[in-house]
């Protein structure tokens, strides 16, 4: 009897996180190469990428509207040539319409690659995704 009582508490906790979850929430692409795929928020279109150069790299969220949250963080990998070692370097930024970070030139320093999450909120919805981009010829 413990067991059967077990199960429908269970069974009723998943309805209720799947309830909470399921209205509002838009999910974009994951890992898409480099851009995420074309999305509508309210209306309006969001976006995300992440890019990289030989030594440099950048990454955004934009949106056509205004927003609650916009933001993005990323992830930068690169090679320090000079000293011989692996480097890493996050960075995150928000706003109402569009967010940006950059990993402005190094010298002596050769890109490995880019992750980036993207963020927005607006009105109750939420967007998510995942960008990727390494530095392979």
């Amino acid at each position: 009897m413990k067991s059967f009582k077990k199960r429908i508490l269970a069974a009723g906790l998943a309805l209720a996180v799947v309830a909470s979850i399921g209205g509002a929430t838009v999910f974009a692409s994951i890992y898409s190469p480099q851009t995420t795929d074309p999305s509508t928020i309210c209306g309006y279109g969001v976006t995300g990428k992440s890019d990289v150069k030989y030594n440099t790299a950048y990454a955004y969220t934009s949106y056509g509207g205004y927003a609650d949250t916009v933001s993005v963080e990323s992830t930068y990998i690169y090679y320090d040539n000079v000293h011989g070692i692996r480097k890493t370097e996050t960075k995150r930024n928000g706003h109402y319409r569009s967010a940006r970070v950059e990993f402005p030139v190094t010298a002596g320093c050769t890109s490995i690659s880019i992750s980036s999450n993207h963020y927005l909120s607006k009105g109750g919805q939420r967007w998510y995704a995942e960008t990727y981009d390494n530095n392979q010829a």
